[in-house]
Formats: C-alpha cells, sequence, structure tokens
C-alpha cells in the first residue's frame, strides 16, 4: 500500500506532531482512495487537539471516543480512508509497540463496521521524524505501508528490505546506489504514447529495472514507425499495436517487468483516471487534448508528470530548426499551461468528430492539424534519455535533491540545452490553486 503526500503539507503537519518531546501526540489523515485502492492520497491532515486526548503520557495516549468520531466524520460523508498517527518521544526508529498492537486490534475492525477501507496506522520516531506505516486491506488482512511523499523529488520511505535486488542491476546500482535501485524496482510509471520518444522512453525503463509500468496507446505500428519504435519489425506494419510490441520487448529482454496495456487514445477511449494510482506519468503524445488531460491530472492526484516532445521546421526538404523539451510538472510546479505547451484551439479541434473536423476544414476553420511531422530516432533518443535522466534525479536523488530544472529546452542545430525556469501563474486555475493543495 502506497501513501502519498504532498510535502508542502506533510512536513508542517510532522513537525506539528513531533513539537512535544515529553508526551505522545497524534493525528488523523483522511485520504483518497486512488485507482485501484491500492494508493491513498492524503487530503485532510489534522493534529488531535488537546481536549480530544482521555490519556497522553510519554509512553501512551488514548483519543476520546466521541472526539475521534467526530473527527473522521468528514471521511464517512466523502467516502474517503482513516489513518492514525502518533508519535514515539526521543526515538531515531519508528517501530509499532504492543500498546499499539492492542489499540489497532480494536480501531481498526471498528473503523470497517463504518467505511470501507482500506484504513491504517503511522508512527513517527520523536527524533528523526522519520515514519513507518501499515494499513488493513480487510479487518484481518495487514500489508506495509510505503510513504510517497511529493515535492521537488519523490521521496519514498519503505519499511522493505533494500537489500537481494537481481544481480542484472550491478552495474546500474553503482551509480544509484541500493536505496535507488530499490525504489526503481517499487515504481508504478506508465507511459501514454508509445511513438518516437515513447518508445524509447519504455524501452529505458524496462532496463533500468521498473517493475510495473503501464502503456496506453490505440495505434497499429505503420511503415513509416520501424525506423523510430524500438522492438518493432517490418512485419508489424499494419498489424500490430504500438502496446503490444513494447509488451513483447519487455518480456524478451527478461527482467521481470509486468506491463499492464490499455489498447485506446487517452480522452477518447481511455479515462485520465486509470493513471491516478501511477506514481510517475511520463507524457508522448502528439495532441494537446491528451496533454491537457494529464497536465490536470498531475496536480489532482498528485502524480509527477514528465512532458516531452520535438519539433522540426522543413524547408525544401532540409531540416532548418530542430528542438525538444522536456518539462518535469507536478505540485509545487508551473504547469504546462503555464509554460504555453497547452492550445487551447488545438484541444477544440481535436475534441471534433470526424465530420466536424472535415467541415470546418472545408470552411477554412482547421488547418494543419493532422499533417504528419518530421520524426528521427535520434533525435527522439536525445528527448527520451533526458527525460528519464530528470525522472532519476527526482525519485533517486543521484545528483542531490537540491534545484532540480524545471525544463530543459533543446536546440538540435546548435547542439545546446538549456535550463529554463518559470515562476507560474499564481491565479493558474490548475497549478495556481493546487500548488498547495491538490483539488478534491
Amino acid at each position: 500500500m502506497k501513501l502519498r503526500v504532498l510535502k508542502s503539507e506533510w512536513r508542517p503537519f510532522i513537525d506539528t506532531l513531533c513539537a512535544r518531546t515529553d508526551v505522545e501526540s497524534a493525528g488523523i489523515i483522511l485520504a483518497e482512495r486512488l485507482h485501484g485502492d491500492s494508493v491513498l492520497l492524503a487530503r485532510h491532515l489534522s493534529a488531535i487537539p488537546e481536549a480530544a486526548y482521555a490519556i497522553r503520557r510519554r509512553d501512551r495516549i488514548r483519543i476520546d471516543p466521541i472526539a475521534l468520531n467526530r473527527i473522521v466524520r468528514p471521511a464517512r460523508d466523502q467516502g474517503l480512508s482513516v489513518l492514525t498517527i502518533h508519535t514515539h518521544p526521543g526515538t531515531d526508529t519508528p517501530w509499532f509497540s504492543a500498546a499499539d498492537d492492542a489499540g489497532d486490534s480494536i480501531l481498526m475492525p471498528s473503523l470497517f463496521t463504518q467505511m470501507p477501507g482500506p484504513h491504517g496506522s503511522l508512527v513517527v520516531a520523536g527524533n528523526a521524524g522519520v515514519v513507518c506505516g501499515r494499513a488493513w486491506t480487510s479487518a484481518d488482512n495487514v500489508v506495509p505501508v510505503t510513504l510517497h511523499e511529493i515535492g521537488n523529488t519523490l521521496r519514498v520511505t519503505s519499511s522493505d528490505d533494500a537489500c537481494g535486488i537481481e544481480h542484472w542491476f550491478d552495474r546500474q546500482r553503482l551509480a544509484l546506489g541500493n536505496t535507488g535501485q530499490h525504489i526503481l524496482r517499487g515504481l508504478h510509471v506508465a507511459v501514454v504514447g508509445l511513438g518516437g520518444t515513447g518508445s524509447v522512453t519504455f524501452a529505458q525503463l524496462v532496463h533500468l529495472g521498473v517493475r510495473q509500468i503501464t502503456v496506453i496507446d490505440g495505434d497499429r505500428i505503420e511503415d513509416t514507425n520501424i525506423s523510430r519504435i524500438f522492438g518493432a519489425t517490418a512485419a508489424d506494419a499494419g498489424v500490430t499495436l504500438k502496446v503490444d510490441v513494447a509488451a513483447r520487448y519487455a518480456a524478451a529482454a527478461g527482467l521481470d517487468t509486468t506491463v499492464n496495456i490499455i489498447r485506446g487514445h487517452l480522452g477518447q477511449d481511455v479515462d485520465p483516471e486509470v493513471l491516478a494510482g501511477c506514481d510517475v506519468v511520463f507524457s508522448c503524445v502528439d495532441a494537446h487534448l491528451p496533454r491537457a488531460l494529464l497536465n490536470r491530472l498531475s496536480y489532482e492526484k498528485g502524480v509527477l508528470l514528465f512532458d516531452m516532445g520535438s519539433a522540426f521546421r522543413v524547408c525544401e526538404g532540409i531540416d532548418t530548426v530542430g528542438s525538444g523539451r522536456v518539462v518535469v510538472i507536478g505540485p509545487g510546479r508551473p504547469c504546462l499551461a503555464c509554460w504555453g505547451h497547452i492550445d487551447a484551439n488545438r484541444i477544440r479541434i481535436e475534441s471534433l468528430s470526424t465530420d466536424e473536423r472535415d467541415q470546418q476544414a472545408a470552411e477554412g476553420y482547421v488547418s494543419g492539424a493532422d499533417i504528419p511531422q518530421p520524426s528521427v530516432v535520434a533525435f527522439n533518443t536525445l528527448i527520451a534519455g533526458a527525460a528519464v535522466v530528470e525522472f532519476l534525479r527526482v525519485v533517486t536523488e543521484f545528483s542531490g535533491a537540491e534545484d532540480p530544472p524545471l525544463r530543459l529546452g533543446f536546440d538540435f542545430t546548435t547542439g545546446t540545452v538549456r535550463r529554463n525556469r518559470l515562476a507560474g501563474t499564481p491565479g493558474c486555475r490548475i497549478c495556481g490553486l493546487a500548488r498547495h493543495k491538490p483539488n478534491g
């Protein structure tokens, strides 16, 4: 079970709980159950008020049942999960005591009689602020909780042992460390769009050892794809779906990768909500509608999004200008609309039915939307490689957690890369409001 929290809310909450070192402190987390119920997104974090404690000592607390019932009532009303959290003052390592076990054995069944689970409990080491957790998926089934803290980085705190990683990744581990490789193995990553950049991104994720990858695409391999989609063959043209080529590639690698295949186009055949439970999403789409849907999902569900693209202007068969970008999106960062990478008119055009689009094209209202664009595997590989490097920076902190780039801009003709910054738009309805709290 994963508990997803925003650093901007989580750190002040933990600091409040750990402020008292003479007695234990407790709080309540109300969390949204995301797609598949294996990920919880913290929506409300509240410390227990002093008046709600029936007992409060350095080694024991008990919360007044009436006060607790009042605090968790919104969970019943809004269909949320409940997680308790309390401190162990003067400790460096969190653990569940016999008293914690006894209390949870009474509380968890009681919660399940009031509302569906999962529900859980967390313990905070008072000196270090480190958390361990467990969740009940039913009244008698307990699983460990992994904390995913979303900020400049995706910081993963897990009680699982980071040892025992397969020898396939020994050389990689020298760069990323045991913990970094362990985090990669535990992530659920999605790739939306398996064309030029998407195919290369997917292949890298497989070889990095990401164990669970969801792929979304509704197109079949075409003749023009063979030169730039990893794993595609001439025999696939017109026959094999891109997602099936990806699954075949992962199976052939033999690195124990689970590929979840979703055949369809995001926003048309596929609801973006299916990605809410993913830890990271790579946006490798050409159209603006799915990009806009992914952009909104990132802030509403606290999902890190890596958007990428490349473009050329061609004159008389010669590439005159070539550029690319990688943008890291998520709570606390400017969104794609603020960067100017979402075009409302293009979204309108893409939302039209085929008949409506043909009619508007005939009337001169639509032009250029479906013209094939230049695409070269080497440039796609450069952009996808940069996106995956930024992904590694965010999830493994291999180069530190300070000042990661918000956007990388590439100029292929001059061979230059620039780190771009943007303050964002405070009034933006997507990231301006969601920067401190995801939309509920």
